[in-house]
């Protein structure tokens, strides 16, 4: 199925449900959702053409995290979701989300029943953050999965099946996520979080982890369980997404996109870019891949 979002890779999924008069009236019911996976050009806000389709902003979103990370605005409050973590908000308020390359992810639209007081004691169980890792995260990824391969198969699951899913994944989103296992996943998001504000900088593993107060050896293990990347990969994989999208948008010089993104030669980029991506970025910006 074409997708017709930029940034939006081909081998995506995305499902679009037409809930019956029984189902808007007695369930939970799903509008739209997917599995997408993303490049740094991908990105959507409440204003877009697909926003104002139909009831598409009058649905609450949930999103859940397999990889990479999303840099979001919820109203007035910035926040980075990265990899393991659910994103749920009210897409009646205002909205922006966009991807780090390589960003993997499944989405729900959804609505019915008593979803918005659910939505407002979900958000009160987790302190007012819309992005959290609740405890029974690994089965909200389970859930979403079951209901996506459904599609996929062209066995979609029935409009009551659908509203016990739904209810089901409500409930597990309204555990508190305040474990010692969860509170060290928060200190990882946290991490990242410092990485995107200081990424174009100077920036050392030993500063990011004493800034969320833990030693640079049990951190670097934390944010590869984490991640799946050692701490300084993770942020050169950042400065060249960065780059990458510099020498697609702008006319800047390679040298200039250099110091842009952080490194302290033109030399050290090219190098660094021509390990990650394969080739040198001049070449990308005549071939972008």
């Amino acid at each position: 199925m074409l997708i017709p979002e930029k940034g939006v890779h081909q081998t995506s999924e995305r499902y679009f449900f037409t809930p019956s008069s029984l189902a808007r009236e007695l369930f939970y019911y799903p509008t739209r959702g997917g599995h997408y996976f993303c490049s740094s050009l991908y990105s959507f806000d409440h204003r877009s053409e697909i926003a104002m389709q139909g009831d598409h902003n009058q649905n609450i979103m949930l999103f859940y995290i397999h990889s990479g990370a999303m840099e979001l605005t919820l109203g007035s409050v910035r926040a980075l979701a990265a990899a393991g973590q659910v994103v749920l908000f009210d897409c009646r308020e205002p909205y922006r989300y966009a991807a780090s390359d390589g960003l993997e992810f499944s989405w729900l639209l959804f609505n019915g029943l008593n979803t918005r007081a659910f939505y407002r004691r979900i958000l009160q169980a987790h302190g007012g953050r819309q992005v959290f890792m609740p405890s029974g995260v690994s089965e909200i990824a389970q859930l979403l999965d079951s209901i996506f391969t459904g599609c996929a198969a062209d066995e979609r699951p029935g409009e009551a099946q659908l509203s016990q899913m739904l209810h089901r994944i409500l409930g597990l989103l309204l555990l508190d996520d305040t474990s010692p296992a969860h509170a060290g996943s928060d200190r990882i998001a946290e991490a990242i979080r410092y990485m995107n504000r200081h990424l174009f900088e100077e920036l050392s593993v030993q500063e990011v982890a004493a800034s969320v107060a833990l030693s640079s050896s049990h951190f670097s293990r934390q944010f590869k369980a984490k991640t799946g990347y050692p701490p300084y990969e993770y942020i050169i994989l950042r400065r060249i997404d960065k780059a990458k999208y510099l020498l697609t948008s702008t006319q800047l010089s390679v040298k200039e996109i250099a110091y842009a993104t952080g490194y302290n030669s033109e030399e050290n980029f090219i190098h660094s870019f021509r390990s990650n991506v394969g080739i040198a970025p001049g070449l990308f910006r005549k071939h972008p891949i």
